[in-house]
């Protein structure tokens, strides 16, 4: 699996918002420079992210993008799926059942005289190693909030407004 350059984008969007003021909209300039994208790029990650109620936008003078929950509520999985999706990895085609006839185990038997034909272990269940694999990647992605990977002050989150940083 590649997942797209904007995953990393993304991420580091949600986790400039975390420490952001809540109250304090960061303008998507600023963003969009810190990160070296073009601000049409990062409209499009930005829509990603709020049609999956992660972020929103709020226009105007002091507009910009916030955070729509707590970090903490934030995981690593529902950055990935704003931008990747939640179609499976690997999609079977039926083209397993094709090549090997296996629905035709029977028949096959007869035809090559094979009276001890063993296959528990399939080609058709290679695509169910994929499927398992797939499910722990996103089970160890649910683990992790946002807020839990963002830095601290003595044992508080760090809140801070990014502007005075981004724009010195």
């Amino acid at each position: 699996m590649k997942s797209k350059p904007s995953l990393e984008q993304a991420l580091c969007i949600v986790a400039l918002l975390g420490i952001q003021d809540r109250k304090i909209p960061l303008h998507s300039r600023l963003v969009a420079e810190r990160l070296e994208i073009s601000t049409s790029y990062l409209k499009k990650i930005v829509q990603k992210l709020a049609v999956a109620k992660i972020v929103k936008t709020v226009s105007g003078r002091d507009g910009g993008i916030v955070l729509m929950k707590d970090p903490l509520k934030i995981t690593l999985l529902d950055v990935f799926n704003a931008i990747e999706g939640t179609d499976p990895f690997v999609q079977g085609t039926g083209v397993v059942s094709k090549v090997f006839g296996l629905n035709q185990k029977v028949a096959f038997m007869e035809t090559y005289q094979l009276e001890d034909f063993k296959d528990t272990r399939p080609v058709a269940n290679v695509l169910a190693v994929f499927a398992q694999a797939e499910e722990e990647f996103r089970q160890q992605l649910a683990t992790l909030s946002i807020g839990d990977v963002l830095p601290t002050t003595g044992d508080q989150p760090l809140q801070l407004d990014w502007t005075k940083w981004l724009t010195r």
